[in-house]
């Protein structure tokens, strides 16, 4: 019995009650594993692979995700890359990439981590620059709050975020304020995403602010609708409590 779980930088391989943990990376369609990190079990620890048990590790993970729609592979790719190989964050998607984590998902699941976590983290930060214009043009506006601005802004949210969202959940849909730093500022402060899937129907994305700093979390239920995953709920929560608040608004 070969078990695969993982984040997008290692994966945790139990065969017959012991467990190893490979470095690697995700790609599109799969995971490239560093044959170089394979040096001792985790389960149990610290005790040293065999050259006999990094075959037959290779061989059962290779076996277990050929036709799969996650794909492992190894090759000899060194397993800690040195400054100058490291890739700058060239985008941000491409920094949210590397903060997701997917929790108690199944590895052919994977495959779907990237999209979807970028996707709606991209959309959260043009939502949260909207935000903060808003804010912005009442700010320096002769009176604090016109009513004729507010809704224009309202209506351009509400268009920018319907082709995300479920019928349902723009059914229950409102905003009736605005603030600066905007709702989804944490996404400029190094969050961390966590992320789970354990059928094709649903995927879940938690958004937490730093450990260093408290405020709230939120947690994200997007539902499969022909393919592409829109948000269906959303609730807010704060992390010591893990109480979940359902919310109405994006």
């Amino acid at each position: 019995m070969v078990k695969i779980t993982g984040t997008n930088t290692y994966i945790d391989v139990t065969i017959d009650k012991r467990t190893v943990r490979i470095a690697g990376e995700m790609i599109v369609g799969g995971f490239v594993c560093y044959k170089s990190s394979m040096t001792n079990w985790l389960i149990p620890e610290n005790v040293p692979l065999t050259e006999e048990d990094k075959k037959d590790i290779i061989q059962k993970v290779s076996e277990k995700t050929a036709c799969s729609n996650m794909v492992i592979s190894f090759d000899e790719k060194e397993a800690v890359e040195t400054e100058s190989q490291k890739e700058p964050a060239e985008t941000e998607t491409k920094k949210y990439e590397q903060l997701s984590e997917p929790l108690d998902t199944d590895e052919k699941f994977f495959g779907f981590m990237n999209p979807i976590v970028n996707e709606l983290v991209d959309l959260l930060k043009k939502l949260n620059e909207m935000i903060e214009a808003q804010f912005d043009k009442e700010e320096k506006a002769e009176k604090k709050f016109e009513r004729d601005s507010f809704d224009e802004f309202c209506s351009n949210y509400k268009e920018a975020i319907t082709p995300y969202c479920t019928e349902a959940f723009l059914k229950k849909w409102y905003r009736n304020s605005i603030g600066k730093p905007g709702d989804y500022n944490l996404l400029n402060e190094n969050p961390i995403i966590y992320f789970t899937m354990k059928s094709e129907l649903k995927a879940f994305v938690f958004i937490e602010p730093t450990q260093t700093s408290y405020g709230e979390c939120f947690k994200f239920e997007l539902r499969n609708e022909n393919g592409k995953y829109l948000i269906d709920k959303m609730f807010y929560y704060f992390r010591r409590e893990k109480i979940y608040h359902r919310m109405h608004w994006l």
